[in-house]
């Protein structure tokens, strides 16, 4: 009972990510085919393990036969449908249309036949049920392994996806889904060809089969949450964890998320982006070249020496040592609460006091520090590189670091780098 239980866990991951997807993702262009995809493989597992383990005279056992004669056959033509949406193809297909009529035809055969009474009857629900129900999944896994070796040629599937994933290599989400869907379907291309009974097998067998049918929907319902995007990598799920559930980091998410956008895109699109941020924004009243210049300089003070104008434990000379000893600027998440919290003050007096001495809200303060030290960080580990550098002061990511610099410096940190090895020489010269 325990183990039949188990082997109901896959259809419950189907239907949990069809929750999940119904509550942050049902906005996303494959919502509906993924939740009726996934919905056909857990009510298909249903009915399996229910008809295995119920007696024929159950009429629970008609129920799952007849449960599988309908959700069987639309599970590769939806896996099909589904894959070539997240690759935009064309949604008009003349096989979208036939293979509904395959499904229907064998659910209303089974049950009609399962309303009579006599011998005849219960041989040809059998050989519905089980001879032509098999033919008719062989037909649909021969078409689907044609499809799949179509894309092969086209895309090179496969080669090394999941392992080039893991190392966090942007993939193509469609070459990634069909990688992750192989077990399922090779699971029931064996099953569905040799006739296979998976109950009439040792119990590590089966336990080991529903394993793998669990991690396939759990990674596959994952994966699906990114609708129809290009490409993704393992960054993504900590943003998108990040985004939805970290007050501290949302900004941060999207400024890493901008800056892939404005890589990837093209010129007139950028050039289309900035007038629009211009329009929104007004950039042009945006920090100039001499704000820029009172930054930097205002860095470097801070880290010079605490003023003598202040008492040793006044609220600015303890903010000082904070920041100058402690280096609490590095810390990636750092909050105007958490600075409060040190002081044993209020964040409103805090943020107050740091806008009046320096004229900078407490973020461009921050990242002004990070900046300067970045620059000392720089020039003793000449080796270092950008992510390395970006985490080691205190940013979350090497394009959110490097725009920050731009901000504070005007310049980006290769073009800094290259400055300072030009100054160098001609100090040598």
């Amino acid at each position: 009972m325990i183990l039949s239980l188990y082997l109901l866990t896959p259809a419950a991951a189907c239907l949990f990510w069809v929750l999940i997807h119904i509550v942050i993702a049902s906005r996303t262009d494959t919502f509906r085919l993924f939740s009726v995809l996934f919905v056909s493989c857990g009510l298909f597992i249903y009915s399996e393990v229910c008809h295995e383990i119920l007696d024929p005279d159950n009429p629970m056992y008609t129920a799952a036969t007849l449960t599988g004669l309908l959700v069987g056959p639309c599970m590769v033509p939806l896996l099909i449908t589904y894959i070539r949406r997240l690759m935009h193809a064309p949604r008009s297909h003349p096989v979208t249309v036939i293979w509904i009529i395959i499904p229907a035809a064998l659910f209303t055969a089974g049950a009609l036949l399962s309303t009579l009474q006599g011998d005849d009857a219960d041989r040809l629900f059998l050989l519905v049920s089980t001879r032509i129900y098999n033919w008719v999944l062989a037909a649909e896994l021969a078409a689907l392994v044609i499809f799949i070796l179509i894309l092969l040629r086209q895309s090179r599937l496969f080669a090394g996806t999941l392992t080039r994933f893991l190392r966090g290599e942007r993939i193509s989400l469609a070459r990634l889904q069909l990688s992750i869907a192989i077990i399922p379907v090779l699971f029931l291309a064996v099953r569905t060809i040799l006739g296979i009974n998976i109950f009439d097998l040792a119990p590590w067998i089966q336990i080991s089969a529903a394993t793998l049918l669990l991690l396939s929907a759990v990674f596959f319902g994952m994966t699906a949450l990114f609708g129809t995007g290009p490409k993704i990598c393992m960054q993504d799920y900590s943003r998108l964890t990040r985004f939805n559930y970290g007050k501290i980091t949302k900004d941060a998410v999207v400024e890493d998320m901008l800056n892939e956008l404005l890589d990837e895109a093209e010129e007139e699109a950028l050039k289309r982006i900035h007038e629009k941020i211009g329009e929104n924004l007004h950039l042009d009243e945006w920090h100039s070249d001499a704000d820029q210049e009172v930054s930097t300089q205002l860095a470097a003070n801070i880290f010079t020496a605490v003023s003598d104008s202040w008492d040793e434990g006044s609220l600015m000379s303890r903010f000082q040592r904070l920041m100058m000893e402690e280096h609490l600027f590095l810390h990636p998440r750092l909050t105007l609460d958490d600075v409060a919290d040190k002081l044993d003050s209020n964040k409103t007096y805090v943020s107050k006091l740091v806008n009046n001495t320096y004229n900078l809200g407490f973020p461009e303060l921050i990242n002004t520090l990070r900046i300067d030290y970045a620059e000392q960080y720089i020039l003793s580990h000449r080796e270092a590189k950008q992510d390395e550098i970006a985490r080691a002061c205190g940013f979350l990511s090497a394009s959110s670091f490097n725009t920050t610099f731009k901000k504070v410096t005007g310049i980006t940190p290769k073009v800094w780098i290259a400055s300072m090895d030009r100054q160098k020489v001609k100090d040598n010269d």
